[in-house]
């Protein structure tokens, strides 16, 4: 029996139906909306996660235009057999979708979106019977593309108007990913212009609109209400921290059916390993756009993070706070970190590193295991912890580019040479990654610098080792340690001096010497591993001296 073809890249709900795709049943999500009956409801989820299906599910269901076909859509699923159907096909919907407005100006911005008013208005054509020859004229001027700023910021407000006098029934609008103009507003240095702008254009669209049944917006994050829902008092928010709509993602359930119907459960471990992990209130989830690549592709490959430029997130990351290579190296080692979220983020808090947390859970780069809440003020902290195997995959290229500077193979390399205990070879690839990634801009006097630098080369051995820094060991505190998780292979211990050009070989030297005589090697010989490499590094500018010692 031929299988169905699997829906890679196709997010339309009525061509999956009709094509007769691989479709997982999500449409009781259109139950809980009505059930719930909120004026308007932001649904955060990572991308990739289904938002734009789904969103696209609801236009057909709830869409009076050609009301008799798209209620044979939906003949099957779990939306036809409760008493729901009764809501299919009866209102006037406006749907836009922002996730393609991506540029590096305001002006090209602000082009985009009248793009998309104009294509609405045109699709909506058939109203303009009804209007009032005052209305006609700005009509026409929108049709036509010849709109302002400002008629652009109440164009949704006004086409439900029309909408709503055309059908004699109130409005539904679906706004998808809502915040990926202002996510690239923000990284482009245009932020201000689109914050007020996008303030506008929600606010005219929701808030009091006398037009309006309800509204659906999706997004990754929650942006807080005071830089864009300002006076929106009907908003309600769903994110991945809440137990309701949750309706994204796969459960296990289904991917083992997905897995089973392409004859692929052999798999289900390492499908496990690779893309499951995330949790959404009290589910557990699978990446779905991941799954579906990989029973098209039959391959384990990193799919998701391969599909955004991750612009936000290496942003901060640049930043190479202490902190934030501290928490790092916990969860490359597959260790959680204790982070108060902040479920409203601000763009302005975005220089404060603690935010990269929020943005990274709420994003889909790491999930939450459980969440402690304080008996004495009442916060919540996560702990937090990478999901899988394919994001951990992203975080170590991130860290690989940033140190290699284009030696991506050279690195690797270096790595093995570390591993295996070959350290003549490993001296040799890290003075010349050395050079590459140093500047005399980016060095100084502090010791700390160079600490931060090399646990960040070091992270991406987290599966192999268990990586700490400035812990007690014998009779003092060793720099860097990384003790093997196989207790037959070596450990490691780095001790870092810094001097002048003409005296790091002695320095070198001396931070040699002090892992021997302050017997740094204690904890790790105590925990079972025999054999441990001692290696003492100095560093002047763009100048290193290594010496090491192998007992």
């Amino acid at each position: 029996m031929q299988k169905k073809s699997l829906p890679v890249g196709v997010d339309d709900f009525k061509e999956i139906i009709e094509s007769n795709y691989y479709f997982v049943d999500k449409s009781l999500l259109i139950d809980e909306l009505l059930s719930k009956k909120s004026k308007v409801t932001l649904l955060s989820r990572p991308r990739r996660f289904g938002k734009t299906l789904n969103m696209s599910m609801l236009n057909y269901f709830f869409s009076i235009e050609d009301r008799e076909n798209n209620r044979k859509l939906f003949q099957g699923l779990n939306i036809s057999k409760i008493d729901k159907m009764e809501y299919a096909g009866e209102y006037p919907v406006i749907y836009i979708s922002l996730k393609d407005i991506k540029v590096d100006s305001w002006e090209k911005c602000l082009e985009k979106i009248k793009d998309l008013i104009v294509q609405l208005y045109r699709k909506k054509y058939f109203v303009r019977e009804i209007l009032k020859e005052y209305e006609l004229e700005a009509f026409d001027k929108a049709i036509a593309g010849n709109i302002s700023a400002a008629e652009l910021e109440n164009s949704l407000l006004n086409l439900s108007s029309m909408l709503e006098r055309y059908h004699g029934q109130k409005v539904i609008i679906l706004i998808d990913e809502y915040d990926t103009p202002l996510v690239t507003a923000h990284s482009q240095g245009y932020y201000d212009e689109a914050i007020f702008f996008f303030r506008n254009f929600l606010s005219a669209a929701l808030k009091g609109n006398p037009y309006l049944e309800f509204s659906v917006l999706t997004g990754i994050l929650r942006v807080a209400k005071e830089s864009i829902f300002s006076g929106l008092n009907n908003l309600s928010v769903s994110t991945i921290l809440d137990n309701d709509f949750n309706h994204f993602g796969l459960t296990e359930d289904e991917v083992e059916e997905l897995l089973k119907y392409y004859e692929l459960e052999y798999g289900l471990e390492d499908v496990k390993k690779w893309y499951n992990g995330y949790r959404f209130g009290k589910k557990l989830v699978y990446n779905p756009w991941s799954l579906i690549n990989f029973a098209s592709k039959s391959e384990l490959n990193p799919y998701w993070v391969n599909t955004s430029d991750n612009s936000l997130i290496k942003e901060l990351l640049d930043k190479n706070d202490s902190k934030v290579i501290d928490d790092l190296k916990a969860v490359f080692s597959g260790n959680e970190i204790e982070e108060v979220i902040t479920e409203n983020i601000i763009f302005s808090d975005l220089e404060d590193v603690d935010t990269i947390w929020s943005l990274m859970l709420f994003s889909g780069y790491l999930t939450y295991d459980r969440v402690k809440i304080s008996e004495i003020t009442g916060a919540k902290t996560y702990f937090l912890k990478i999901p899988n195997y394919e994001v951990q995959s992203f975080f170590k290229n991130t860290f690989i580019k940033e140190y290699s500077h284009g030696k991506t193979a050279m690195y690797f390399k270096m790595l093995e040479d570390l591993y295996k205990g070959d350290i003549k070879k490993f001296e040799y690839k890290f003075k010349e990654l050395y050079l590459s990634a140093i500047s005399y801009h980016d060095s100084g006097d502090s010791e700390k610098y160079y600490h931060h630098f090399m646990l960040g080369l070091l992270l991406t051995l987290g599966d192999k080792y268990i990586i700490t820094s400035n812990r007690e060991s014998g009779y003092g505190r060793y720099d860097i340690a990384l003790e093997p998780k196989d207790k037959k292979n070596f450990g490691l211990i780095f001790e870092f001096k810094i001097g002048d050009k003409n005296s790091i070989h002695e320095k070198a030297k001396e931070a040699l010497v002090q892992i021997n005589e302050k017997k740094y090697d204690v904890a790790m010989k105590n925990n079972g591993v025999s054999k441990v490499i001692k290696i003492g590094m100095a560093f002047s500018g763009k100048d290193v001296a290594i010496e090491s010692e192998i007992l």
